[in-house]
């Protein structure tokens, strides 16, 4: 994999607005969700496009409401993505004290409850009709959306609520596997409540809507499953990689170069220097210079012009937490720096690679 791809936006998402400096994407299975339900929508009335929109703007200041709260704290937030079954917020969680973590956690939880109780009240004060029946909806949507969040497993809010509050008693690595228990007790009980509900509560539902009801449980469970086993792994690795630091990845693999140097410039710096990463200083922070990008470059290109903020980590970072600082910024490529000065690079790819064999070599050393 050459290295400009990770440090791309992925293309399977498209940036409509930017609040607080935070980019707000659309996926692109949202947008499909989108066009099918206005297409419906058109043969039946607008109300379903309506509300599936309506619900997504409250989705996003769900999401905003972690974003703002991470931003407090001084937490940086790259961008949220909306999805069909909700939003991401690319946060970036390093070491991250556990109560700024509940405060972050909880708080779209809570906004999803506000917003539901506005609704609620609007629905009481206006006269019946369709924008009451819409209101009553919106609050009853919001208020499971809250609830639905704060149950306590990963990949949701409430599972990193759980997490944070078991940190208090416990260290990050039992809190995170007390977290994957719930996770599996919610798991078992959504599926179970679902049979049971289909089977024995509302056995008169159409074979259609049981089968409908139960597929959409299943990918819910999934999505729980996939987010525990997600944390569990990542806790295993850094469990077992534990004293590692960045130091013994460096690599002085790289080139510096001027920001405001020309195309040839660059190419006559790759030719000398025989290192195809660039690296130059942009607004204050490293960057990656992308030669590599699918656009023709023009003689008169800068370095600036194409060059992409990288983070920076410290050489004596534990390399599990250059992995997450790396991830979160959407990064395959990280300066590294010793007392802020630049003495090497790492990117994803080799990090990623090491504590895979560093992993395996613990577990048949047991």
């Amino acid at each position: 994999m050459s290295h400009n791809e990770p440090l791309e936006r992925m293309a399977d998402a498209y940036k409509i607005w930017k609040i607080w400096g935070v980019d707000i994407e659309l996926h692109w299975t949202f947008i499909a969700l989108l066009l099918v339900t206005f297409f419906i929508s058109i043969q039946s009335g607008l109300f379903l496009f309506v509300i599936i929109v309506l619900l997504f703007a409250c989705v996003l200041i769900h999401e905003l409401a972690h974003s703002y709260v991470s931003l407090r704290n001084g937490i940086r937030v790259s961008r949220i993505v909306l999805l069909p079954l909700g939003g991401v917020s690319m946060i970036d969680t390093t070491e991250i004290d556990p109560r700024v973590e509940f405060n972050i956690s909880i708080a779209g939880p809570l906004m999803s409850f506000l917003l539901g109780s506005i609704f609620g009240l609007l629905a009481i004060f206006t006269p019946p009709g369709a924008l009451t029946e819409l209101l009553q909806l919106l609050f009853l949507l919001n208020m499971l959306l809250g609830g639905f969040n704060l149950l306590p497993a990963f990949p949701m809010d409430g599972g990193r609520v759980f997490r944070s509050y078991m940190e208090r008693k416990h260290d990050e690595y039992r809190a995170t596997q007390l977290t994957i228990s719930a996770s599996n007790v919610v798991l078992v009980l959504l599926i179970v409540g679902t049979l049971v509900y289909v089977i024995a509560i509302n056995p008169s539902l159409s074979f259609y809507s049981k089968e409908f009801t139960f597929l959409w449980t299943l990918l819910i469970a999934f999505f729980v499953y996939s987010g525990a086993q997600s944390e569990k792994e990542m806790m295993e690795v850094k469990k077992q990689s534990r004293g590692v630091r960045l130091r013994s990845l460096a690599s002085n693999k790289f080139a510096f170069v001027d920001a405001n140097s020309d195309v040839q410039k660059l190419y006559d710096t790759v030719r000398k220097t025989r290192e195809h990463i660039l690296i130059t200083r942009l607004d204050g922070s490293y960057a990656y210079v992308n030669l590599l990008r699918k656009e023709k470059l023009r003689p008169e290109t800068l370095a600036r012009d194409i060059a992409i903020k990288i983070p920076s980590v410290d050489i004596r970072e534990n390399i599990v937490d250059a992995l997450e600082s790396m991830e979160s910024n959407e990064s395959g490529i990280a300066a590294v720096t010793q007392r802020g000065k630049l003495v090497g690079v790492v990117t994803l790819s080799h990090i990623r690679a090491f504590l895979s064999l560093h992993v395996l070599k613990q577990r048949r050393g047991k």
